[in-house]
């Protein structure tokens, strides 16, 4: 960006200081003004400060939103990030209309009556704590995570090792969420819920290079769908995967409810989607353009209404939509060919902890290919 320092990640930490201040500022000139109540100046003074503190805190939220698409985050971050940017709209909202309304109560001298300028100075007081909030949540990113500083290094996502006992089945996590590092071609669907076309599944170990031995799922064009039925309610998803024998879409499934009903991430070789799923309707969120070539590490972030999806550490698509409630999280295959799948595994960001896990079930499911190839005719953008 023009003017931005090298050492800069982004100019939203440049910015967050001035609507800071001023804000401030503008509630101890505005208690000064309760006691002086006859000077003017400290009446005018607040509610130019407050208009001022307003255009600021709209600066800063614009620079946050920049600012969140442009870092990864440590895996502890992301709640921490959707608090922060939830309080940064309440504040932006809230210090808009309350500038409005000081500088209407100024220009027709309401309040210069001590019950209007009473309330009026309270209120402002119940931003200043709101203020302090926000300002907190954003301190805690940058000197608890390192979030955008560049002497810190970002978090490497560590492939989980192979299950002691020498199964292939996902296994549950302290935390809430599950594990899944692939040992063997075909065991793992013992532990999973599956939908569609699962005969037309094949599942095989293959040599993954440096990766080692990884798993191979191949289709041949039906859909096909597998969840492990661990209930999570917010969630961050990483996997590795190679779609370059793979033509069609491969969907992150998370919050599955059914077969019909659930939100995605989809990466094929030309875009990456973000939606959800309604009654076999597809409504998307996001869409950015996409080629992957060759082994690619993905992570997916569901926390409440934000929904992120980062393609090597670099955030692709960025949607927001209702709170998913809670469900299940799997892999859906859209195309034909074959994918090659490292590892998956799941972390429940708000420490939800451990959810019943509900036995796996094999369903009958009739859908046909175009119906959820994120075809054009099905999507509803929203």
């Amino acid at each position: 960006m023009l003017f931005l320092p090298d050492w800069a990640p982004n100019i939203h930490p440049l910015l967050v200081h001035f609507p800071i201040a001023l804000l401030v500022v503008a509630a101890i000139v505005d208690s000064v003004g309760m006691v002086l109540k006859k000077q003017d100046i400290w009446r005018r003074g607040a509610v130019g400060l407050y208009v001022g503190g307003a255009l600021g805190t709209f600066a800063a939220w614009l620079a946050g939103k920049q600012a969140a698409d442009s870092v990864f985050l440590p895996t502890d971050a992301n709640a921490l990030l959707t608090q922060h940017s939830d309080l940064g709209h309440y504040l932006f909202y809230f210090f808009t209309v309350y500038a409005v309304i000081r500088v209407v109560m100024y220009a027709l001298n309401m309040d210069t009556r001590t019950l209007f300028r009473t309330l009026g100075y309270v209120t402002g007081l119940g931003g200043i704590v709101l203020l302090w909030a926000t300002a907190d949540h954003g301190a805690q990113l940058v000197y608890v995570y390192g979030v955008g500083v560049k002497a810190v290094p970002q978090e490497m996502v560590m492939v989980p090792a192979p299950n002691s006992d020498g199964s292939s089945s996902p296994v549950s996590n302290e935390d809430g969420g599950w594990t899944f590092k692939p040992t063997r071609a075909s065991s793992w669907l013992d532990s999973m819920t599956t939908y569609g076309a699962v005969d037309d599944l094949q599942t095989s170990m293959k040599d993954g290079g440096e990766r080692g031995d990884v798993l191979a799922l191949s289709t041949n064009g039906r859909p096909v769908m597998f969840t492990f039925d661990q209930s999570m309610i917010t969630v961050q998803v990483d996997l590795a995967m190679n779609l370059d024998d793979f033509v069609g879409t491969v969907m992150i499934v998370h919050h599955v409810i059914d077969e019909n009903n659930y939100h995605f991430t989809s990466a094929s070789n030309e875009e990456m989607k973000q939606g959800r799923s309604e009654n076999g309707d597809i409504y998307l969120m996001d869409n950015k353009p996409y080629s992957p070539s060759g082994w690619h590490s993905y992570r997916v972030v569901a926390d409440q209404i934000h929904f992120r999806a980062y393609s090597d550490q670099t955030l692709t698509v960025h949607g927001h939509g209702d709170d998913p409630g809670s469900g299940w999280v799997g892999i859906r295959l859209n195309g034909t060919g074959t994918v090659l799948l490292d590892y998956m595994q799941t972390v429940s960001l708000r420490g939800e902890g451990k959810m019943d896990m509900a036995e796996p079930k094999e369903v009958e499911m009739e859908m046909e290919m175009d119906d959820h190839d994120d075809g054009e005719d099905a999507d509803h953008e929203h």
